[in-house]
């Protein structure tokens, strides 16, 4: 478990090195997978562990192929004109890659995944300082544009959607060194966007930790289990806080 500490940011070849990680271990999450398994419900409303596995093989093919994610936007604009851009262009990607077998979701991510991230590593600094508020207006960012978005976001977002495909499918979450970097960068976020007296949050079990979060002195101190938190903090239902809890309505974007 981490020592008390400030949640400090990654530097851009290790935040590489996380995502590369992360797409490791979703990879071998898919493998464990059964046939009775696709079908099952996730935390994500509405969407199967299919559907969930159908998004993460977009966002990895969006990445290494930019052109399909420009394609989706407009697509999303056109086909779903009620939805918000970030809804509408996650259900193009269903809309194209739900309909694939298992085996050619597997096939597809370990087709582009890797290609996603030599992009990450290798994308010019003018194209990572490009705002993302072009893209996804209504999803407000710590750093909104596009380097931060492939460095903490996207190995943040397949790590959450693995959590789903362990919850849904009654697996268990492996974590290693990695995992406690994507869990360190939300607590990071929380702490950036943090407006409530100072605290000291300890989260229990796989990649936990401790970090004072606020400016100066924490004045009160929150203990909750990590996966259960980072759930809570993405909106999805995790640990049963308090309603007076500091972190009650505190969320973090995933």
């Amino acid at each position: 478990m981490a020592i008390d500490t400030r949640p400090q940011g990654l530097s851009r070849r290790r935040a590489a090195d996380v995502a590369a990680a992360e797409l490791r271990a979703f990879g071998a999450a898919l493998t464990a997978l059964d046939d009775a398994d696709w079908v099952r419900a996730t935390d994500c409303k509405g969407w199967t562990v299919k559907d969930v596995t159908a998004h993460v093989c977009g966002q990895y093919e969006e990445i290494a192929k930019p052109t399909v994610l420009l394609r989706r936007l407009r697509t999303a604009k056109k086909r779903y004109p009620e939805m918000i851009a970030l809804d509408g262009h996650n259900q193009v990607q269903l809309d194209d890659l739900g309909r694939l077998s298992p085996q050619a979701l597997f096939d597809h991510l370990a087709k582009h995944g890797p290609v996603a991230i030599r992009r990450i590593r290798l994308m010019p600094s003018i194209f990572r300082r490009i705002s993302t508020d072009r893209f996804f207006p209504e999803s407000p960012l710590a750093e909104p544009n596009l380097g931060y978005l492939l460095d903490v976001i996207m190995a943040r977002d397949t790590w959450m959607h693995r959590l789903e495909l362990a919850r849904a499918t009654s697996r268990v979450f492996d974590v290693d060194e990695h995992d406690f970097e994507i869990v360190g960068q939300v607590v990071r976020d929380l702490d950036r966007g943090w407006r409530r007296p100072p605290l000291r949050l300890e989260l229990t079990g796989p990649a936990g930790g401790v970090w004072e979060i606020g400016t100066g002195p924490p004045v009160e101190s929150v203990t909750a289990d990590t996966l259960g938190m980072m759930l809570h903090l993405s909106g999805r239902d995790g640990v049963d806080l308090p309603p007076d809890s500091p972190l009650d309505a505190a969320r973090v974007v995933f």
